[in-house]
């Protein structure tokens, strides 16, 4: 599966701002000064909190896509066999010496079944026995291949809802923090510095403090993270093109 990437795709060509009644207040001149702008590729590289949410959205993620991979490695185990592997297999299952050994048995198996069907679908005179055997093994290939398309459709689904969760989070919590920066300065009007050509003031700064005084966005169903890793987050944090929520859309923005 394509990751996914946190980045600000949220901020339209302009975040037009009711600050205290200003927007209607403002004179037509006093519009060519009093109009602030943030740069948000700085947010998106110094706010802590989306950094925090792309290290949980990514270990969500790696959670999700381990139900595939378990699939494809029991994909020629028999029921009961590939019930034990995934029970075995379980991300909340102890590690220990024993049930490694029986996890590698079991992914021998399948790995030699596919073997044997693979066999004995090329050979042309098959024996009654080898034909009842070939048709237990290709009844066995079809059912998981079916199980793991719904897998795959599933995890898809679940990770791109999760996505736009997390990018809702910040998009909220990042249009706060414009709105009440705004209003403090009186500013009718916020842009995106990428689209300014010059002038404008600056209110990067202030944003990302706000944001970073907060307390950390939260996830349903995704653990809160240590200050040890929300710290090396920044580190961490997939370059765009690798990517957790929202993949980025800068191009195709919306205005407010």
């Amino acid at each position: 599966m394509k990751p996914f990437s946190l980045r600000f795709g949220l901020i339209a060509c302009a975040l037009v701002l009711a600050a205290a009644g200003l927007a209607g207040a403002a004179a037509p001149q006093a519009l060519a000064y009093n109009v602030g702008v943030v740069d948000t590729d700085r947010v998106s590289g110094e706010y802590k909190g989306m950094q925090g949410l792309n290290q949980q959205f990514l270990e969500f993620q790696k959670q999700q896509e381990s139900q595939i991979v378990r699939k494809q490695k029991s994909r020629m185990l028999f029921d009961q066999e590939q019930r034990e592997y995934m029970d075995l297999s379980s991300p909340t299952a102890a590690p220990t010496a024993e049930r490694d050994k029986r996890l590698t048995e079991l992914e021998k198996l399948s790995d030699e079944r596919s073997k044997r069907l693979l066999d004995l679908g090329q050979k042309k005179d098959r024996t009654a026995d080898e034909e009842q055997e070939y048709q237990k093994l290709d009844q066995t290939y079809k059912q998981r291949t079916q199980e793991l398309s719904a897998v795959q459709s599933d995890v898809q689904r679940t990770v791109q809802a999760k996505s736009d969760e997390l990018m809702k989070t910040i998009t909220d919590s990042f249009n706060a923090a414009v709105k009440a920066v705004a209003e403090e300065k009186k500013l009718p009007l916020v842009f995106r510095k990428e689209i300014v050509l010059s002038g404008g003031i600056d209110i990067t700064e202030d944003v990302i403090a706000r944001l970073n005084q907060q307390p950390m966005p939260q996830a349903s169903g995704m653990p809160a993270l240590q200050p040890a890793i929300i710290k090396g987050a920044a580190a961490a944090q997939p370059a765009a093109g690798g990517t957790p929520p929202a993949a980025e859309n800068k191009g195709s923005e919306k205005k407010k």
